[in-house]
């Protein structure tokens, strides 16, 4: 237990309990009488003393606000609860959630309501209110009771009170378990919008071969790139074509630039129109592409004819970039021991390249994806994957701070 004490002029000072999980339930109090000392002693002196305090609310509230949202998501089935600091979880009743206030007395609760939609009815085991008015885009009106009575407010301060329903009722979250309903008609799911924060770099600069095969190399019986391929009408693939009987010996491979100390994460599609069997194989490279470090060998993967499958390694299984790179090499490789033979007019394709520093592979994008955008010329340089943040979404948010007759 300690004494915070504020400014002269300040609010009350306060009694804090601060447990060990991290919640802290203070205590507004007055000092009324009480350490009246005198002495002339000097040194060390330890005294104790009743002191007489006046608590005006005499409940232990908590710092900081626990809250819940509901927002209306893009699956289409109305008002769902986004899980946050709370424990929600829903009900059957689309936009009806099972709430836990952890204190032992009520707590007022607030409210914010984000446009578009309405009008939107709230309540707390049956007992509510209803805000009639239809909001727009980026209205919002938040609802908070005072020691004067209840505000409701507009995003720019402007009294909505008018707009309620008739005769509201603005019930306090019951210590326990209580059932939450919020609906909100002609709500809307908003969008996602890209921010300038980059989260993922593909260094392959010709990730679906759409303009060239730069970075991309093929061994075997034959080169040929083909303009569409099997992931899209405007993804080309680098592919080897068989113009006579061959052993099974093949490769596809892309190299992206490295530097020393990356962990590296990578992955590619990869095509046979022949079942076969292929081994996953990184290299670190020089200036010169000479190999720095071991040739690292993956699992095998089977791949059956004409199914495009994605095979890659996450850099859990690879060594840190050594001293001397400034490339790295990405292969799959048909093996040898395992795989077939392959006949005339066999195929065996690479595309979609992607190559990270990040300790796991992530789904392929490039520079067209939503919410990417290409490093430099377009289809021909590395891309960005950018975080993203929703936008006009329909919401409603409750915070409240549990309470506590006693603490320990």
């Amino acid at each position: 237990m300690s004494i915070a004490v504020p400014r002269a002029g300040g609010p009350l000072p306060l009694l804090v309990a601060e447990y060990a999980d991290g919640r802290t339930f203070e205590l507004p109090f007055v000092y009324l009488s009480g350490l009246e000392l005198s002495g002339t002693a000097s040194g060390p002196r330890m005294a104790e003393s009743l002191i007489s305090i006046e608590c005006p609310a005499p409940f232990w509230t908590a710092r900081d606000a626990l809250s819940f949202s509901v927002a209306n998501e893009s699956s289409g089935v109305g008002l769902l609860p986004n899980l946050a600091q709370l424990p929600v979880s829903r009900s059957a009743a689309i936009g009806s959630i099972t709430l836990e206030n952890p204190g032992d007395v009520d707590s007022d609760i607030s409210w914010t309501i984000t446009g578009p939609g309405g009008p939107t009815p709230i309540s707390i085991n049956g007992v509510g209110f209803v805000f009639e008015a239809v909001l727009q885009s980026g209205e919002v009106i938040t609802i908070v009771r005072t020691p004067t009575g209840v505000k409701v407010l507009d995003q720019a301060g402007a009294n909505r009170y008018a707009d309620l329903g008739p005769a509201p009722k603005f019930p306090r979250l019951p210590a326990g378990i209580s059932v939450v309903d919020i609906e909100m008609a002609n709500a809307s799911p908003g969008g996602w919008e890209p921010t300038t924060d980059i989260i993922q770099t593909n260094r392959v600069t010709s990730p679906s071969l759409r303009v060239s095969a730069e970075g991309w190399q093929a061994f075997g019986a034959g080169l040929a790139r083909t303009a569409t391929g099997f992931y899209g009408s405007d993804a080309g693939f680098l592919a080897l074509t068989w113009a006579a009987a061959s052993t099974p010996e093949a490769a596809v491979q892309v190299q992206v630039p490295a530097a020393v100390g990356d962990v590296l994460s990578a992955s590619l599609s990869v095509l046979s129109s022949v079942a076969q069997t292929v081994r996953v194989m990184t290299q670190f490279v020089d200036y010169a592409g000479a190999p720095v470090g071991p040739l690292t060998l993956g699992g095998s993967v089977e791949l059956p004819a004409n199914t495009p499958v994605v095979v890659g390694v996450d850099s859990t299984d690879l060594d840190p970039a050594p001293e001397g790179t400034v490339g790295f090499r990405f292969m799959a490789s048909v093996d040898v021991v395992g795989g077939r033979s392959w006949a005339v007019g066999d195929t065996f394709a690479a595309s979609l390249g992607i190559v990270t520093a990040s300790p796991a592979r992530t789904v392929f994008f490039d520079g067209s994806f939503e919410g990417a955008g290409w490093a430099g010329t377009a289809d021909a340089s590395e891309s960005v994957l950018f975080d993203r943040v929703r936008v006009n979404q329909s919401t409603v948010q409750g915070f409240y701070k549990p309470r506590r007759e006693v603490v320990y």
